[in-house]
C-alpha cells in the first residue's frame, strides 16, 4: 500500500484511441477513485502525466501518516514508523521524495513493482489505457510472497470498517477473512 506519486499514460495511445485528457481524468477519478485536483498535470515526452502537488505532499503527508501508521502498523513495529516520523519532521519537506528513493525504511519508500492499472476507454468498452504509477509505499508486508501479509492488510480494513459504520453495533461481529 501507498500513495500513487504519479500516474502517467502514454499520449499516442490517448490519441490513437481519440480520448482526450479531460475524459481520461473522469475515467481515472470514477474508476479508481483518484482525486485528480491533487496532482499537476503535464504532457512531456510522449507521455500524459498527473504528478501529486508539492503542496499537498507539505500539508497532508505527515498528519495522514500519524493517522494511519497506529492503525496499520501492530505494536511490534511501531518503532519503525516512529523512526520515520521523526526523521520527516526534522527534514525539509522538499527532500521527503529523496529520503523515499533511499529506501532506508520499510514504511516510506519508492516501490519500483507498482502494477500498472487500466482504465476503460469512454468511447469504447472494448478499448482500454494503461495507466503506469510511481508509488511511495507506506507498509511493506513481512515474508516471501505478498500475500504472507495479508492478515495485517485485513486488520487493517476491519479496522476501516469499524470506523465507517461505528453507528451500527452489529459492525462490531464483522470478521475478514479470505476464503477458498
Amino acid at each position: 500500500m501507498g500513495f500513487a506519486h504519479e500516474i502517467a499514460t502514454s499520449l499516442n495511445d490517448l490519441r490513437k484511441k481519440e480520448i482526450s485528457n479531460k475524459e481520461l481524468r473522469q475515467e481515472i477519478e470514477q474508476t479508481l477513485l483518484f482525486d485528480l485536483n491533487l496532482y499537476d498535470e503535464t504532457e512531456t515526452d510522449g507521455y500524459l502525466s498527473f504528478t501529486l502537488k508539492d503542496q499537498v505532499l507539505e500539508t497532508d503527508l505527515i498528519p495522514f501518516l500519524e493517522a494511519i501508521y497506529p492503525m496499520l502498523y501492530d505494536k511490534e513495529n511501531e518503532e519503525e514508523y516512529h523512526k520515520l516520523l521523526k526523521q520527516l519532521h526534522s527534514t525539509p519537506s522538499t527532500e521527503w521524495l529523496d529520503l523515499a528513493q533511499e529506501k532506508s525504511n520499510a514504511a516510506f519508500q519508492f516501490d519500483t513493482y507498482a502494477e500498472p492499472r487500466y482504465v476503460r476507454a469512454p468511447n469504447n468498452f472494448f478499448q482500454s489505457i494503461r495507466l503506469d504509477f510511481e508509488c511511495v509505499m507506506l507498509y511493506l508486508g513481512y515474508g516471501k510472497i505478498s500475500t504472507e501479509g495479508i492478515n495485517d492488510f485485513l486488520d487493517f480494513f476491519k479496522r476501516c470498517i469499524h470506523e465507517t459504520f461505528k453507528e451500527y453495533p452489529i459492525v462490531k461481529a464483522i470478521h475478514i477473512y479470505v476464503t477458498g
